[in-house]
């Protein structure tokens, strides 16, 4: 395992984050513009934020996060942990950052008396290898959908007002 640092971003690592999750769009080719650190800033701050980081560091440099927020398990009736991203830079794959990465919000998870931490990942992620091992399931049953974009906004002009 490598000597890779795990701490729990606050509203400062905006732009850590946000250079990171660039990096993340490009590894899969994903059309975005460069992420504005101002947008994720506020999503941090705060007693209760709207989501939790995590910054992984080898030496002083940021090589990977993970970004999570919490939402309502109806299946068990209790507050739970979604992972919304997972990244760590390629020469550091495979040296444990992502474990790390993963352990720390899991603690997290169950120092708040949660029962799970829930996740999607594309089907030709490497990274499901790893959520394997960490005894991640896959329900063959379960899908993600997504409305995104033009399709959400068709969608809400048909709301009569």
């Amino acid at each position: 395992m490598s000597d890779v640092i795990i701490s729990t971003a606050s509203p400062e690592d905006a732009p850590a984050i946000a250079t990171l999750m660039d990096a993340l769009n490009a590894h899969f080719d994903m059309e975005s513009t460069a992420t504005d650190p101002e947008s994720i800033r506020p999503l941090l701050e705060g007693e209760d934020p709207f989501m939790t980081g995590y910054l992984a560091y080898d030496g002083d440099q940021a090589v990977g996060y993970a970004l999570c927020q919490k939402f309502f398990d109806t299946d068990t009736g209790t507050m739970a942990t979604w992972l919304l991203d997972l990244y760590v830079a390629p020469d550091l794959r495979g040296s444990g950052a992502g474990r790390k990465l993963m352990a720390r919000a899991a603690s997290d998870a169950v120092a708040k008396g949660q029962r799970c931490l829930g996740l999607a990942v594309y089907r030709d992620n490497p990274a499901r290898r790893l959520y394997g091992r960490l005894g991640g399931a896959l329900d063959p049953e379960a899908l993600v959908y997504e409305i995104r974009d033009a399709d959400l906004e068709s969608l809400a002009l048909e709301v009569q007002v």
